[in-house]
């Protein structure tokens, strides 16, 4: 009865219908994976080794058996009073009188009692068999939606010997058995308890009897292995007067793909998938919100609501873990800014290395483009191969030191040809081609041309043919005179000369046509070649062009947003410079002043797109 004191009335809470308390306990926890994990974490906690998870079906119904060779259900005590304990003492665990520091010494989670409702998310009955060494078993019944509980005497013993503890559930939920296949089980327990498992010598298997084909029939649960570089950080942080917050962060590589997010565990359990989804305080912000970073953040302190087991209570445990987080916050922005930039040295170091690769083929099946000239540090100029590129007569024969300022590119044999042969031979003589069609070189220097002879389709044609060259004699020769590949000889003057190429193939004639100027020196150094040259960073803010060729040599805005942009990563960044030499070359080849806008429209939509698709 309630007292009376004074003008205030004084009782203690009751509740009207204790099993409706029961009932809203058990449906707390709407997931049945995490009821499971529950079930898994009591075996962690009883000592257990060995945990073998077993889904079947027996006369049309689905079973999951949960079997461990731990301590078993409450040791002390004769097992039918070990059993009934469990069931009148539901919201009371023995493990509660247990210190913070003895709970983190033996890892011990559940403290509520209320863990076993949790079968009412998974299936209809529960029944818990436990034996102990000369001893017979016995069974507890639970029924979902039912208050009353049975206990009686096992037949036969369980499949561990000496001492086991097994959680049948027979009846599974349609609902649930989607989730609860062999490898959603498996992959689910190996994130839920990862740190669990890390710090156990325990071994957890899956056996799915009700898989089909080829799906895997028996796995086991490993801890779950982060991937990429794991950032320098401290293993853990001060929390005030509570257990420090265990660290555990990694850096993931450019373009990876899954999950990237830092979860929150409580002494190996997860509680949060994802720190923005934290309540006690705001980590939607960087670095939490890098997509490269990913890892688990674990404090033991947490007081973790008992129906559901995710989140936690806001209380001053939950505010120390947030200002203990808040003070990692400038070392992993700077770990991450310091490997950012790692990635971007190496690539820089490599990245004319990349560029010539990437324009290899571009110079050996695409002839007609010219590449741009490439100053040698010695002040020679000229391949070290026949490479197909103009140089100055005086190095023909000399080997080049590797250019200071870009690389010149290997084509191989001028004569290779440049797409596989087609399905049926080429037809009747109709145009020839000279590639390329314009081009510069220095005085004395040379040139060289390939004609490639088509027919009406377009298709080159691998007769052998008969090709006449010709130009204007003042201005240069034609080394030889005739053949499909030759080399233009320029004079000691200044000039634009034509390049003729004849050819006949009975009564039918073609011919090309091709440019030449002749300079004094390109300007911007005293030697070049042709291959890539390196991009020299210019800053120009507001100015709209993204590269130039200005006195030799290619600039690139540093300022512009795009160049900004795709410097965030390195592959992006590669790709911008690959696209903004593919637009020099193409101006360089084909000058025209109607090309370059357009081409400046073309590199920008390819980098908006480039950045969606590597966010994708």
């Amino acid at each position: 009865m309630p007292r009376r004191r004074s003008d205030t009335i004084v009782g203690r809470l009751k509740a009207h219908d204790p099993f409706e308390l029961i009932r809203w306990l058990a449906r707390s926890q709407p997931d049945p994976r995490k009821a499971l994990a529950e079930l898994v974490q009591n075996s962690l906690d009883a000592g257990a080794r060995t945990i073998r998870i077993t889904r079947l079906r027996e006369r049309g119904v689905t079973i999951l058996r949960i079997l461990d060779d731990g301590e078993g259900v409450i040791p002390g005590l004769e097992r039918t009073e070990a059993l009934a304990y469990l069931a009148t003492h539901i919201g009371y665990s023995r493990k509660r009188n247990l210190t913070p520091e003895e709970r983190r010494e033996l890892m011990m989670q559940g403290k509520y009692g209320i863990g076993l409702l949790g079968f009412w998310a998974i299936g209809e009955t529960m029944e818990i068999r436990t034996h102990t060494p000369g001893a017979p078993a016995f069974l507890l019944r639970l029924h979902e939606e039912e208050p009353r509980y049975e206990i009686e005497q096992l037949r036969g013993r369980l499949a561990l010997d000496e001492r086991s503890t097994e959680v049948v559930i027979r009846g599974v939920h349609r609902a649930a058995l989607g989730t609860l296949t062999g490898r959603r089980i498996a992959d689910y327990l190996a994130a839920e308890l990862r740190g669990q498992l890390l710090q156990r010598e325990v071994q957890i298997v899956v056996h799915d009897r009700v898989a089909r084909g080829r799906a895997p029939k028996v796995l086991e649960v490993r801890p779950t292995r982060f991937e990429g570089e794991r950032l320098p950080l401290p293993d853990t942080l001060p929390a005030g007067a509570f257990t420090p917050v265990r660290v555990e962060l990694y850096l993931l590589p450019d373009g990876a793909s899954g999950k990237r997010s830092v979860s929150i565990s409580q002494a190996g359990t997860i509680v949060y998938d994802d720190l923005a989804d934290f309540e006690a305080a705001d980590f939607r912000h960087p670095p939490w919100t890098e997509p490269r970073v990913t890892g688990l953040l674990d404090f033991s302190d947490f007081q973790v609501p008992p129906g559901s087991r995710r989140g936690v209570v806001p209380d001053e445990a939950a505010l120390a873990f947030a200002e203990a987080v808040r003070s990692l916050e400038p070392l992993v922005t700077a770990e991450f800014a310091a490997a950012r930039d790692r990635a971007a040295a190496e690539v820089g170091a490599d990245l004319l290395r990349q560029l010539e690769r990437a324009f290899r083929e571009v110079a050996r099946l695409a002839p007609e483009y010219d590449l741009l000239c490439v100053r040698t540090a010695s002040g020679d100029a000229g391949p070290s191969r026949d490479d197909g590129a103009s140089h100055h007569g005086s190095a023909a024969n000399g080997e080049v030191p590797p250019a200071a300022g870009g690389l010149a590119v290997d084509v191989g044999d001028a004569n290779a040809d440049e797409a596989p042969a087609p399905l049926l031979p080429a037809g009747p003589l109709h145009v020839l081609e000279i590639v390329p069609a314009a081009t510069r070189v220095e005085r004395l220097g040379f040139r060289r041309f390939r004609a490639i002879a088509r027919d009406a389709f377009g298709n080159p044609m691998r007769r052998a043919l008969d090709v006449l060259w010709t130009t204007d004699g003042a201005l240069g020769r034609m080394e030889p005179a005739r053949g499909t590949a030759v080399q233009f000889v320029a004079g000691p003057d200044v000039g634009t000369a034509a390049v003729v190429a004849e050819a006949r193939e009975g009564e039918r004639f073609a011919s090309g046509r091709a440019s030449v100027e002749i300079v004094d020196i390109v300007p911007g150094s005293d030697s070049a070649r042709t291959g890539v040259p390196e991009p020299r960073v210019v800053e120009e803010p507001g100015a709209p062009w993204r590269s130039r060729l200005r006195d030799g040599a290619w600039e690139v805005n540093g300022a512009h947003r795009d160049f900004r942009q795709a410097s965030e990563t390195p592959r992006r960044k590669l790709r911008y410079l690959a696209q903004l030499l593919a637009k020099e070359v193409l101006l360089h080849s084909f000058p025209s002043p109607q090309l370059g806008p357009a081409l400046e429209r073309l590199v920008e939509v390819l980098t908006i797109t480039e950045r969606k698709l590597d966010r994708g």
